[in-house]
């Protein structure tokens, strides 16, 4: 028996990586220490787990398991093939230190908790979250799709984790209480080394192959099968992610970041897939890869629908040109706009073109315009692609328009809508979010005498460096300025290729369907522990992103459900889940059945709500 006075380490190297045990600080409690070098961070990681402590009782000092570790115990003896062999270690390792004493205290406490058992005739089981997620799992079929990816014992710890999330939206490290106390698929708490384990298994493969069945099962009809499109940025601790940079954080933390799109269903706003990006690129660059991931899945929505963000003439022509069907909102940044904009104009000043929508008043305009794609400089190392609208109000004209410049050549024209509607509650709120614009741009070119203005915002400015000055005067274009703020203020446009949207009053009403996907962000990062992530690879950092949106089916199609019910809709997240994690019932050993005690009203109501039977 090693001197407590004199703790030493008991080390079984596996892997590249060890363990050892530590008798704690106050000679009282041990831990078995998972030692794995981070070259990156140097530093050890995964925190020690508790195994028992020392009983100094006269001059004998008497390891004693505690209930984590006598568990591993009964099963080494038992079922061995039940045990990882993270636990397998463990158990070597105590041996080594303390001897096979170590055994005779499981045997022990077995035969005390089988005492206390044979007394025992019946105890009370929390089955609340195995009724309400077990239901939707089946109505989704999500275990048979994640049983086409994964492995079976993979697929119960992820849906047991998503469980968990959805329910106490917590950190991960937090769910081994949970998991012991409700019903889940996996039916045993988790450590935190082993939720490391599960991340790291999770391969991107699996992942995409879940999602391609997601995606094909939600390719819906035409009404249903519209999705929205939309990132948010997410940020990290570590600093060990090669996708976390420095970019624009729209939490302001002063973190690095990665950012997550998400595309969910508009109607409903279900998720049907979520992908990391990286966290400098911005929001416009990031379309043509999502789009070309959902075609490597083999899935090609009915409409895109996407805000102002993603609103580039090239982001345009690539959906145009592949086919795609799209409700585009725009920024009133390009002389193409302002065009459609003022071609409208005779139009929005009839009566006949209010439309009142939300308490708000609009006056809108539809013109009818073709994209055409032209070809500059073909067949040199000058060639590029740019991009002209034409509108005509006669087809005919629109099919035989040819660009003026000689070295120019027409590869593809579309036609599509162009929306406007003025709003003037909104020249207020739009003229100020104009002018802060300008004055960031300014302040920004003043603060970096090298830097260029950017192209949207360049006629709004004057730059100059006189000959013999140190530095370059920035000062603004008034007159440029006046003309926006007297002419554009006030406008909402879209741009559509989708023959159902036919007026700006259907655009208008199908784009104000975004804040599903708005409610899902922010429920996300604040209600489901995603605002800061706190892993230590890329490929955790994608697992667990994967288990969150799992999670998120689950509250999406709870909210969805309770909305439309009176007796529910008022509810918060917190009352709903208080409600449904206190369902209970009475369990008996041998022939008795099982008791299922009265729900209140507020459960039987939430469960009628979510269409779900409680089996009584």
């Amino acid at each position: 028996m090693t001197d407590i006075l004199n703790p030493q380490k008991v080390t079984c190297v596996f892997q590249g990586g060890s363990i050892h045990i530590i008798e704690g600080v106050n000679k009282k409690y041990c831990y078995a220490n998972e030692c794995i070098w981070d070259k990156e961070s140097k530093k050890y990681g995964n925190p020690g787990k508790c195994i028992g402590r020392i009983d100094a009782g006269g001059n004998i000092n008497k390891f004693v398991p505690n209930k984590y570790l006598l568990q591993l115990l009964s099963l080494y003896t038992t079922n061995r093939t039940a045990l990882s062999e993270y636990e397998l270690l463990i158990i070597d390792t105590v041996v080594n230190k303390y001897g096979d004493s170590v055994f005779e205290a499981a045997k022990a406490a077995n035969a005390e908790a089988g005492a206390k058992e044979s007394f025992q005739t019946a105890q009370a089981v929390f089955y609340g979250p195995q009724l309400v997620f077990g239901a939707i799992t089946k109505r989704y079929r999500l275990q048979p799709y994640l049983e086409g990816a994964f492995p079976e014992q993979t697929v119960l710890d992820i849906l047991s984790l998503a469980w968990y999330i959805a329910s106490e939206g917590s950190a991960l490290t937090n769910s081994d209480s949970w998991l012991q106390y409700y019903e889940n698929p996996r039916g045993a708490p988790m450590s935190s080394q082993e939720i490391s384990r599960l991340l790291d298994r999770m391969t991107t493969d699996e992942i995409m192959g879940f999602y391609k069945q997601w995606l094909s099962s939600n390719a819906g009809k035409r009404d249903e099968d519209r999705v929205l499109y939309d990132i948010t940025s997410i940020s990290l601790y570590g600093r060990t992610i090669d996708a976390a940079e420095w970019g624009y954080s729209r939490d302001k933390d002063g973190l690095c970041q990665v950012k997550l799109a998400l595309l969910c269903k508009r109607k409903t706003g279900m998720p049907m897939f979520a992908w990391v990006i990286n966290g400098s690129m911005p929001d416009v660059s990031t379309l043509k890869d999502t789009l070309r991931i959902m075609e490597n899945l083999e899935y090609k929505p009915n409409c895109f629908m996407m805000d102002r963000g993603f609103g580039s003439m090239d982001n345009i022509a690539y959906m145009l040109r592949n086919g795609y069907t799209f409700l585009q909102a725009l920024r009133l940044n390009a002389d193409w706009i302002r065009d459609l904009i003022d071609e409208g104009e005779d139009m929005r000043s009839s009566p006949d073109s209010m439309i009142v929508d939300d308490e708000r008043t609009y006056y809108a305009s539809a013109v009818r315009c073709t994209w055409v794609i032209l070809k500059m400089n073909p067949g040199t190392d000058k060639e590029r692609e740019d991009h002209r609208v034409v509108s005509y109000k006669g087809r005919k004209h629109a099919a035989a328009w040819q660009p003026d410049e000689d070295n120019a050549v027409v590869v593809g024209k579309y036609s599509c809508n162009f929306y406007a509607l003025f709003c003037r509650e909104l020249v207020g709120s739009q003229r100020d979010q104009f002018m802060a614009t300008l004055k960031s741009e300014r302040d920004r070119l003043v603060a970096d005498e090298g830097a260029t203005v950017k192209k949207d915002l360049a006629k709004y400015f004057h730059i100059k460096k006189p000959k013999y000055a140190r530095r370059r005067s920035v000062e603004y274009n008034i007159d440029r300025i006046k003309e926006q703020e007297n002419r554009y203020s006030g406008y909402v446009c879209f741009v559509s290729n989708d023959k159902y949207i036919a007026t700006a009053r259907d655009a208008l009403s199908e784009y104000s369907t975004r804040d599903y996907i708005e409610k899902d962000f922010d429920e996300m990062k604040n209600e489901l522990d995603m605002r800061r992530i706190r892993v230590h690879t890329d490929q955790r950092m994608k697992a667990r992103l994967f288990i969150q949106f799992l999670a998120e089916i689950y509250i999406r199609e709870i909210r969805v459900r309770l909305h439309a019910s009176d007796a529910c809709k008022k509810m918060t997240k917190r009352q709903i889940f208080s409600h449904i994690k206190t369902i209970y019932k009475i369990k008996f050993k041998g022939k008795y059945k099982d008791i299922f005690p009265s729900l209140s009203k507020s459960q039987r109501s939430i469960l009628e709500a979510l269409g779900i039977s409680s089996h009584r």
